[in-house]
């Protein structure tokens, strides 16, 4: 019953994650896919956080297109999102409160930084940038990095604990 309850929360929730993306993806920066992901990762756990970076990174990739550079970036960064995040949820016995608010939403306030600054590695070493090129890069991604970095902190602020709620009672069904 656990494997087939995980398949299972894995595919829902990575499809969910997509609907997400999919619903914001007009407005550069403006992301909650952050917000819903940490919520779950916080309760179920780093091996269902990370399987679900996975299994999003890849099905995001088929829905939005194979580039080489996303789908690393998306196979290093959300593997590690989910394995930070159901680490910070052990850790709080997957419980929300004021502490626990607070270190989620600057843990996610970094990992969005880290998402940026990861891309600013992976992109130019793929292409072959040479340096100026690639501090170029980096100095044309810091407005959007600071954008995205803003929406982590309001969305996370806002929606984490109803977001726990509802995952939890889900979960506890």
């Amino acid at each position: 019953m656990k494997t087939t309850r995980f398949i299972t929360v894995t595919a829902l929730f990575s499809a969910l994650l997509i609907g997400v993306q999919f619903a914001l993806s007009t407005i550069p920066g403006i992301e909650l896919v952050t917000a819903f992901f940490l919520a779950f990762c916080f309760c179920e756990g780093v091996k269902e956080g990370v399987f679900v970076g996975v299994c999003f990174s890849l099905l995001r990739c088929l829905l939005f297109g194979f580039y080489p550079t996303v789908v690393i970036l998306y196979l290093i960064y959300y593997p590690l999102f989910g394995a930070v995040f159901g680490f910070i949820g052990n850790k709080f016995s997957h419980k929300t409160g004021v502490v626990a608010l607070f270190a989620v939403t600057v843990s996610a306030v970094i990992l969005t930084a880290v998402f940026t600054l990861i891309d600013d590695v992976v992109t130019p070493v793929f292409f072959g940038f040479g340096k100026d090129a690639a501090v170029a890069y980096l100095q044309s991604s810091l407005p959007f990095m600071l954008t995205q970095c803003a929406c982590a902190a309001v969305s996370v602020a806002f929606l984490f604990v109803p977001l726990v709620k509802a995952f939890s009672s889900a979960k506890s069904r």
